[in-house]
């Protein structure tokens, strides 16, 4: 019983040894496999959502662009300023300028911009563009050195039809309101019949059905000047030859920056994202790892010639010929995910926006 059966025999030290080695080196090889199949998926994941990102960015950007300086019937009519402040002055609602631009240099000083963001409502500089709300400012310190700014202008679908002529500062103005409610009280719009057009702040808020919105009369900036001096160069709105054409629309202003985001990425470092401010409202961050924004407009220098297409692109603030086309380049970065060489993860996308409306 004691004795080994013949022909059996165990595996010797140095096959042992081998077979760990071998063991030991398919075990390195499945880690190295894992690790870089991991690397890859992370990587592959963070193209995933960069590519999401700049679409998101890019598609607001497209929309306010497609309705930038829709006026409805009233593109080409005389506009008058019912407030007391110049158009230049109240850039929140300065609908005689559909797009505006600003190019960014080396700093994030107004001043580093050209033209200079003391045109804007910033926060946090002495001489600044003014600001309905002053609680509502852009956040000065906060933006990307180098990187533009863009504004576009336009009023709000829908437009809400007068349902009695407007015709001096006694009558009120009475408006038909549908189920979607785009009126309030302190928002700024523009009353037109399709000859002419005026820009009133509302002084009241607006109800489903007929009713009535008030133009109260003030002396600042952003009041509205006293009926007199508004309609004595203006036809009664809503009588005569266009009737059916009078109506309000609320006046929407929708200035886009890169600043800095709400958090950091996996690496602490900040995160930088576009932001839109709309019309008087607070500025909101529309997506993260937008790290810089450039613009160039497509202008038309020989703007009777019966053509509406852009004779030269130029930066922002560097011609006041009108602008055609707008092109977009945005630098994303995936907020968490690093490149091979150990670098966060960047690409620069480029897009071409017609003005519908120029």
């Amino acid at each position: 019983m004691g004795r080994r059966r013949a022909g059996a025999r165990g595996f010797s030290l140095l096959e042992v040894l081998l077979a760990a080695s071998l063991g030991v080196v398919v075990a390195a090889a499945l880690v190295q496999l894992f690790a870089a199949t991991s690397r890859s998926n992370v990587l592959l994941s963070g193209e995933a959502a960069l590519q999401e990102s700049v679409r998101h960015a890019l598609d607001f950007l497209a929309r306010s662009a497609r309705g930038a300086g829709y006026l409805g019937c009233s593109s080409g009519v005389p506009l008058v300023n019912g407030l007391h402040g110049d158009w230049d002055r109240i850039v929140e609602v300065e609908i005689v300028v559909p797009v505006d631009g600003f190019d960014g240099g080396e700093g994030n000083r107004p001043e580093d911009w050209n033209p200079t963001l003391s045109a804007l409502p910033l926060r946090g500089v002495n001489v600044t563009g003014l600001a309905f709300r002053s609680a509502n400012r852009i956040r000065t310190s906060g933006l990307r050195p180098g990187s533009d700014v863009i504004v576009f202008r336009r009023v709000a679908a829908p437009v809400h039809p007068l349902a009695a002529p407007w015709r001096t500062e006694g009558d009120p103005l009475t408006v038909i309101m549908g189920q979607d409610l785009a009126l309030a009280a302190d928002d700024f719009a523009l009353v037109s019949d399709c000859g002419q057009a005026a820009l009133i702040r509302i002084g009241a808020d607006a109800e489903v059905g007929t009713t009535t919105l008030s133009r109260p009369p003030g002396s600042g900036l952003f009041d509205n000047r006293p009926g007199p001096s508004l309609f004595a160069s203006l036809e009664p709105f809503g009588d005569g030859d266009r009737p059916a054409a009078a109506a309000v629309a609320r006046i929407v202003t929708e200035i886009y920056f890169v600043a800095e985001g709400s958090g950091t990425d996996n690496r602490g470092d900040v995160v930088w994202s576009l932001w839109r401010k709309t019309s008087t409202g607070r500025a909101v961050e529309l997506v993260q790892g937008i790290d810089d924004m450039q613009i160039l407009f497509g202008v038309d220098a020989v703007p009777d010639d019966g053509s509406s297409a852009p004779t030269r692109y130029v930066p922002p603030g560097s011609s006041t010929a009108p602008v055609r086309i707008v092109r977009l380049s945005l630098v994303a970065s995936g907020v968490d995910a690093v490149a091979a060489d150990g670098r966060g993860l960047s690409r620069r996308f480029s897009r071409t926006l017609a003005l519908r409306n120029r």
